[in-house]
């Protein structure tokens, strides 16, 4: 009967040992998620500030871009102005 008896208890232990190291495990994954939810919010947010700094760069270059084109057709007016002039002058 004592044999029997701290049986039980060792089975006993050795379930508790068992649902502690289970209820471990379930803490450690729950707090494994919350990071992981949380780095994933983080790429969220970066990838939305990288799309809205890609937009400004892309609104910022086609400005650019027509501002380089006028001062390209001013230049080549005033090159034609100047031909002109010249070609008046020489009559």
């Amino acid at each position: 009967m004592a044999d029997r008896i701290v049986e039980e208890v060792a089975i006993y232990r050795k379930l508790r040992e068992m649902d502690d190291a289970e209820q471990d495990f379930l803490r450690q994954k729950r707090a494994y998620q919350k990071r992981e939810d949380s780095l994933s919010e983080r790429r969220h947010v970066l990838d939305d500030l990288i799309n809205s700094e890609y937009q400004k760069m892309s609104v910022f270059l086609k400005r650019l871009d027509l501002s380089a084109n006028a001062a390209s057709d001013f230049f080549n007016e005033l090159g034609r102005l100047k031909d002109q002039s010249n070609a008046e002058f020489h009559l």
